[in-house]
């Protein structure tokens, strides 16, 4: 049986924080960040400003711990985290497949955004100014990758350009939430 996970992804700045808060307020769907949960299980983790990350594996492990002690498998929950992570080297590294099929979502939406909006965004909040050529690469790799995944888990897939109106990723997880009352 799935956990009634709604997995939303894209890469740093793209905007996920905001609009997961947003789409929790409208839809009633509990919200959790990836990185927040991690935190609680390990207190030296550190959302870094340069956000490289040391042990993407071990990470995701305890990811794991904390998804099955602080999310309530029968509600609904948006869970921001990322397909692909930026190595301490400032490589693009994908996350392994197996968290993925642990987590079990119902399905998977991708937040995606001009580089130079991402960039922006990045830099005021941050203070770090990244290569667009790394933010163009790993968006593509977060795409591309997540796509491979909803496809093994045979799960409905959103790929959605935060520029747009919200009324067409809020009618899909309204859409889901029915799917699962059902």
């Amino acid at each position: 049986m799935r956990n009634k996970i709604i997995f939303i992804g894209g890469i740093h700045g793209v905007g996920k924080t905001s609009l997961c808060e947003e789409l929790s307020n409208r839809t009633g769907a509990h919200y959790f960040s990836a990185s927040k949960l991690i935190k609680r299980l390990n207190k030296d983790y550190c959302d870094n400003k340069n956000k490289a990350v040391k042990d993407v594996d071990g990470n995701q492990e305890l990811l794991l711990t904390a998804i099955n002690q602080y999310i309530d498998k029968n509600l609904t929950t948006l869970l921001d985290g990322h397909f692909c992570l930026l190595s301490s080297k400032y490589e693009v590294t994908r996350i392994s497949k197996k968290t993925f099929y642990d987590i079990s979502p119902i399905a998977i939406i991708v937040l995606y955004d001009s580089i130079s909006s991402i960039s922006s965004k990045i830099a005021n909040r941050d203070g770090v100014k990244y290569d667009v050529n790394l933010l163009s690469s790993f968006q593509n790799e977060e795409i591309n990758y997540s796509k491979n995944i909803a496809d093994r888990l045979k799960i409905p897939y959103l790929l959605f350009d935060v520029s747009h109106d919200k009324s067409e990723i809020v009618d899909f997880i309204a859409n889901l939430i029915n799917m699962e009352i059902q």
